[in-house]
């Protein structure tokens, strides 16, 4: 899930959870991070896009789970749209946002 693959390419590449949210905007605090870690909240779309870019990795990437979820590619336990009542929402905002970057 994208928690789980945030905080393990941040990992990777060692940085601290202060570190990336310094990186990805000056007041980004590193409760923000963690909570994005945990599963609490998602990055607003501006946010993602600085994310993919600062981790050198694509949003397809990190998003795969949720995306097969939606795609119906393969099963995600039944809490997961509990964990992400705003996913469907959240995925619909970032894709409009895109498609006013003309990405």
């Amino acid at each position: 899930m994208f928690a789980e693959k945030l905080k393990q390419r941040r990992m990777e590449l060692g940085l601290t959870q202060e570190e990336l949210g310094a990186s990805i905007d000056a007041e980004l605090s590193r409760q923000a991070v963690s909570k994005w870690e945990r599963g609490d909240n998602l990055p607003e779309v501006e946010k993602l896009l600085i994310l993919a870019v600062k981790l050198d990795i694509s949003l397809d990437k990190l998003f795969a789970d949720e995306l097969a979820y939606l795609r119906k590619d393969r099963p995600v336990d039944d809490d997961f749209i509990k964990r992400y009542p705003g996913l469907i929402t959240g995925l619909n905002a970032f894709a409009d946002a895109l498609k006013k970057l003309n990405l």
